[in-house]
């Protein structure tokens, strides 16, 4: 027999930091039992509560107001993440069966000893017990089955195959399952929780549907594949595979609901699923957070991330170290060089002359004939930042980004007169040859966040180079969730460089935000 559980308000929290509000979380809850789903995650007990709007608790006498009224038919569970958003047992009170009646216990390899302890005391308090070891792909044989041995000694609910890292193909998952279900006492189901770094999840739940036992099987998915970094197993595509396969038992259309209503306007602001970095992180057993980081870096080309991430030591690759990725990427970034002639060439090119910078925001098309009249009016040196607008003429393009030279490399070789500024992260061998080659750390900033934003970078060039004022258009500002803090950052960065900038487009760094100041 095979249950779904939809972890969507658990896992899928890793997107919005878990604030849902209150009103979209007992909307789902309702919704995925009306779809019959088996078994539904309503999100993490821990200590570490956000707010009422979080799909973080407290205590399961927190959910317990949010589940939907009357006769329900799910099974409703929430997680303990051992070492992450934990809450200790012995602050759970007794199971009363009016709400959550399991609890999900994810451990490391490191915490099996206490882990098992834990079980213990979530059991003596009437709960069912999902046990969840992180990254079982990492396991041994022996050690997978030392681990199943002390599962049927506890005899949990369920114990699971984690696919943490996404790493696991078919075979992968079919042979853990069979060394499992050879070993592991009848009446322990076993769960399947699928993360989607290869594109594998769908397929490797079908392979697992597949396998012949009298064994319950529980697959873990969640509304659109909700999950940070590739995602989940989506509901709606189980589901919908159980029910041409097996016999309709879910309402899909319901699933569909909860995507209409809660996921897309999320989706809309918020990304998540499948990207070649998290395949690149996946195919060399690594956490996809370092992929995370690389891509929000939105500077590397792909042979670039993979370089990077095969310099991850094999001790750090499973646990995430936010300063070790850092330290990383500032060392395959740095390449120091002597750029005195390139700033000398480059000083006496600007000299006398006002400068006009072009980004890449929009705001350049919405408001090119105010940018035309100013260049036409006031003849200045025009430098692009990591792009090439067509309907403007520029003196020189500046280039920081390896990626962004992948996209606009050719089109600087058929424009010779446009001389290319390029730092020193890029290989000199793949710059333009008559390119001005300029220091990347030395332009660079103390502000990780935003230490080798392009814009920043230039304005940090021209600074070296004499320059007291500028002119910018195109400066649009970061989108995500994130913004208003870069926004700020940025802000900080500029008033440190201390140059008289003035803003030809709307921008989010300018003292007054509003229209195009020409």
């Amino acid at each position: 027999m095979i249950q779904i559980l939809d972890c969507t308000l658990r896992d899928g929290g890793y997107i919005n930091d878990w604030r849902f509000g209150r009103s979209v979380i007992r909307g789902t809850l309702q919704r995925l039992e009306e779809a019959h789903i088996d078994i539904i995650e309503c999100g993490f007990l821990t200590g570490m509560v956000h707010d009422d709007a979080c799909s973080l608790f407290h205590s399961p006498e927190a959910i317990e107001p949010l589940l939907p009224a009357g006769e329900r038919r799910a099974m409703y569970v929430a997680m303990i993440a051992m070492g992450e958003k934990e809450l200790h047992p012995s602050a759970l009170p007794v199971c009363s069966g009016k709400g959550i009646t399991g609890i999900r216990l994810t451990f490391h390899q490191s915490e099996i000893d206490q882990a098992i302890a834990w079980a213990r005391l979530i059991q003596e308090k009437g709960y069912l017990v999902f046990m969840q070891p992180v990254g079982t792909v990492l396991y041994t044989d022996l050690q997978l089955l030392q681990l199943v041995e002390r599962m049927n000694e506890l005899s949990p609910y369920a114990f699971y195959i984690v696919d943490t890292l996404g790493s696991m193909y078919r075979s992968d998952v079919a042979y853990r399952f069979y060394l499992i279900d050879e070993n592991l006492s009848e009446e322990i189901h076993i769960g399947f929780h699928a993360h989607n770094n290869l594109q594998l999840a769908f397929a490797n739940a079908q392979a697992l549907g597949q396998i012949q036992t009298r064994r319950t099987l529980i697959l873990d998915s969640s509304v659109y594949g909700m999950g940070r970094g590739a995602g989940n197993l989506p509901t709606e595509l189980i589901t919908q595979y159980i029910n041409k396969t097996a016999g309709v038992r879910y309402d899909v259309t319901r699933v569909m609901d909860i995507y209409d209503e809660y996921i897309a306007p999320i989706r809309h602001a918020m990304s998540w699923g499948y990207s070649m970095p998290y395949h690149i992180a996946a195919s060399h057993i690594c956490h996809p957070n370092y992929a995370t980081y690389l891509l929000g870096k939105r500077t590397l080309t792909m042979k670039d991330i993979e370089r990077i991430i095969l310099s991850i030591p094999a001790e750090s690759k499973i646990t995430y170290d936010p300063q070790l990725i850092r330290q990383l990427y500032h060392q395959f970034q740095s390449r120091h060089i002597d750029d005195a002639p390139s700033v000398a060439t480059l000083s006496a090119a600007i000299a006398g002359r006002s400068l006009l910078l072009l980004a890449p925001g929009p705001s350049l098309q919405r408001c090119e004939e105010h940018i035309q009249n100013y260049i036409q009016r006031e003849k200045p040196y025009v430098i692009s930042v990591n792009c090439m607008p067509p309907q403007f003429h520029t003196d020189a393009c500046f280039v920081s980004n390896h990626k962004r030279l992948d996209m606009i490399g050719r089109e600087l070789a058929r424009h010779p007169e446009i001389q290319a500024l390029i730092t020193s992260n890029i290989p000199r061998v793949e710059a333009p040859p008559a390119c001005w080659y300029v220091d990347y750390d030395r332009y660079t900033n103390a502000d990780p966040l935003v230490s080798d934003n392009a814009g920043l970078m230039l304005l940090s060039l021209l600074r070296a180079c004499g320059a007291k004022a500028a002119c910018l258009a195109g400066f649009d500002g970061f989108a995500g969730s994130a913004q208003q803090d870069l926004h700020a950052r940025f802000r900080r960065q500029l008033e440190l460089l201390a140059l008289s900038l003035t803003f030809l487009t709307p921008s989010p760094y300018a003292p007054e935000n509003g229209g195009c100041h020409v």
